[in-house]
């Protein structure tokens, strides 16, 4: 029994479940917009159950988990009063996120992964720690400190959102209007040195390192829609960090991205831990799905 975790309309989902039909494995969708209904008993063995698309399923019976999309609860009025619902809503987010982290089977991947990749300052300070370049970066909301990260990195800088959900910019100092400054102290901003090169994007599934090269003409590849996308081989000492980088980010699968700088220095970004996978697959003939599926049948 395998669980993909998001809807019935996401083209990876549909896909992964194409390809488990073939084989003959049972699935169901789990889609948290739908709350589920669950038990879950607090023992040392993998006991309760849960009901996706009105069949009760034992966790017992749950081989692996498929986390493609989490849609967390959405906010429902069920009373006049703001405050009641809003506990509702906490209470149903705190138990389906304890059930989780509970749910002792395969995960690809987990909640913990999930909530690693969040906090992506602390994942760039785990990289560094352990030795894996990664750009020269400064999460603030202080005016102040701005022109000093400006100058340490040449005058060469991008902006990106902490979380993610937007492109990347290029900026120059030009572009901090006394307006847009004063503006930051509404919410904190991502700043990066920019890394002139190309962008590496590596699908990684524990042992298995497919890495494409990607030709694009716009700082951020995604805005690019003719990017090309071109196999290429990894020395193996980036093939170890990206390894450990998965291992440092709790992740069985998982799309790193990497600037491969003019210099031929290696630079890590992060590590998705929920790629879209299909187009690339296409393009290189990389076996994605397949070692994806290898995962969760395995």
């Amino acid at each position: 029994m395998i669980i993909i975790l998001g809807g019935r309309n996401d083209e990876h989902c549909i896909h992964v479940a194409n390809h488990l039909d073939k084989l003959k494995e049972e699935y169901y969708f789990l889609d948290t917009r739908n709350y589920p209904i669950f038990n879950w008993e607090a023992t040392s063995q993998n006991c309760g159950s849960i009901i996706a698309e009105g069949k009760r399923i034992s966790f017992c019976d749950i081989k692996s988990v498929y986390w493609r999309n989490y849609y967390s609860v959405p906010f429902e009025k069920i009373s006049d009063d703001e405050f009641v619902s809003k506990m509702v809503q906490r209470e149903k987010e705190s138990a389906l996120s304890s059930l989780f982290y509970s749910l002792k089977t395969n995960w690809v991947n987990s909640i913990k992964a999930f909530e690693l990749h969040k906090k992506k300052a602390y994942l760039i300070n785990l990289m560094k720690e352990n030795n894996i370049r990664v750009p020269n970066t400064l999460i603030t909301n202080d005016k102040d400190r701005i022109e000093d990260f400006f100058d340490k990195n040449n005058n060469k800088i991008i902006v990106k959102p902490i979380l993610g959900g937007a492109y990347t910019e290029k900026l120059s100092k030009n572009d901090l209007t006394k307006e847009r400054l004063d503006s930051l102290i509404t919410s904190p901003v991502q700043f990066q040195e920019l890394i002139d090169g190309v962008d590496i994007r590596v699908y990684a599934f524990k042992d298995e390192i497919y890495a494409i090269r990607i030709e694009a003409d716009t700082i951020d590849f995604r805005e690019d829609l003719n990017a090309k996308l071109i196999k290429t081989e990894l020395p193996k000492n980036i093939c170890e960090d990206c390894k450990k980088v998965m291992q440092i980010s709790a992740l069985k699968y998982s799309g790193i991205d990497i600037r491969l700088s003019n210099q031929g220095e290696y630079v890590f970004i992060e590590a998705n831990p929920a790629p879209m996978f299909i187009y690339a697959e296409k393009q290189t003939k990389y076996p994605l799905t397949q070692s994806l599926i290898n995962l969760l049948t395995s």
